[in-house]
């Protein structure tokens, strides 16, 4: 009978197991990968680092921010910085965002030519702007003016770091200086702002306090020229002792009649007393009814004048103590000043710092050979699965 030939990879052996399939991996795919991840990274980094990249210069300023106020309100270094005068973190944290804020790019675009300065003709293709990876409008400069200006805070010491790139020594020293001045402006700016919103609301109420007593003031004027009385209550404490004194004259002659009567009823006096005391009686009813006459009487009016006096009083007051708190916010709103103070200056470089080529190049080195052992590891597992199945 024919022979039925299998191929050794259909066939089973006769134990019933199937055979293993042996996949080779092959030498050019591992060179192309090590090629593709590893030495073309790094032979362009080694080209443009080593013959393309511009030289950077650095300048470096160290400032820090001084408030003057919440002394000893923390407790350790914090206590001691705060008793020094120096500002907490959100001080440093404020001027920090202004100098890598928009704002700042555009007041510096209005003092110095910033887009020349990070765009000279000798700059590279990659670091200078616009380049290969930032086009040309403010928003690509904003991303490129953050790659070459940092602003780092020390929190524990409160020393806030302004580095500037730039390919120029000199440039570089300008754009510090500039922005230290802007940051400089910008907290006078919260000063003022600050003592405005404290001492606007404490100006407020000493004006309508002062209007206030304006007013009061002007109603008792009006009051005593109508009445053309300058002190109703005086004039009633006159009034009422004088009719104190008649009533004291009209017991005593009241008496005097009593007593003539019953020991000289016939005396010839009697008549005279008789008509004084009816006088008395008269002249005591006629400043009862200056005091007590309704709608015109002393009292009515002494009750008005106390009235307008009482609210000219609470209006001194009000004023009194409007001003008193005017002056507290005042002092308040100078305890709570920030100050901005260099501790130094922006230096003048003399020797490029950047771009550190040979780091870069082993930089890129590491990461290139870290990617190709990962892509390694995976196509090695892709292999593995492929054989299993």
């Amino acid at each position: 009978m024919p022979q039925l030939v299998t191929s050794k990879t259909d066939r089973t052996s006769l134990d019933g197991t199937i055979p293993q399939r042996h996949v080779r991996r092959s030498p050019s795919l591992r060179t192309g990968l090590m090629w593709l991840t590893v030495l073309l990274p790094t032979l362009l980094a080694t080209v443009y680092y080593g013959l393309v990249a511009s030289e950077r210069y650095v300048s470096e300023a160290q400032i820090v921010v001084r408030r003057t106020s919440d002394e000893g309100s923390k407790g350790g270094f914090a206590s001691f910085l705060q008793s020094t005068g120096i500002g907490g973190p959100d001080d440093i944290r404020v001027v920090q965002a202004y100098i890598l804020s928009r704002d700042a790019v555009g007041a510096l675009q209005s003092r110095l030519p910033i887009k020349a300065i990070f765009g000279p003709p000798g700059a590279d293709f990659i670091a200078r702007w616009p380049s290969l990876i930032y086009g040309a409008t403010e928003e690509e400069l904003y991303r490129h003016y953050l790659t070459m200006v940092s602003a780092v805070p020390n929190h524990e010491t409160g020393v806030l770091t302004i580095a500037v790139q730039a390919f120029d020594p000199s440039h570089a020293k300008e754009i510090t200086a500039a922005l230290l001045e802007l940051a400089e402006a910008m907290v006078n700016r919260l000063n003022e702002r600050a003592q405005n919103d404290s001492i606007r609301s404490a100006n407020d109420e000493v004006s309508r306090s002062e209007e206030a007593l304006i007013a009061s003031q002007i109603a008792l004027t009006r009051f005593r020229n109508r009445e053309m009385i300058l002190d109703p209550e005086r004039n009633a404490a006159l009034l009422s002792e004088l009719i104190g004194k008649l009533n004291t004259e009209l017991a005593s002659t009241l008496a005097q009649i009593s007593q003539l009567r019953e020991s000289a009823p016939n005396n010839p006096q009697l008549g005279p007393l008789s008509t004084h005391a009816a006088s008395l009686k008269q002249q005591i009813e006629a400043q009862r009814n200056i005091i007590s006459s309704a709608g015109s009487g002393l009292a009515d009016k002494v009750s008005e004048y106390e009235r307008v006096n009482l609210q000219q009083q609470f209006a001194a007051r009000r004023l009194a103590s409007a001003v008193a708190s005017q002056t507290v916010a005042k002092a308040h709103a100078r305890r709570q000043q920030i100050f901005l103070e260099r501790i130094v200056e922006p230096n003048l470089p003399d020797k490029s710092t950047l771009p550190r080529r040979l780091v870069s190049i082993v930089t890129v080195l590491g990461w290139s050979l870290l990617f190709y052992l990962i892509c390694w590891v995976v196509s090695a597992g892709v292999r593995e699965h492929t054989a299993s199945h």
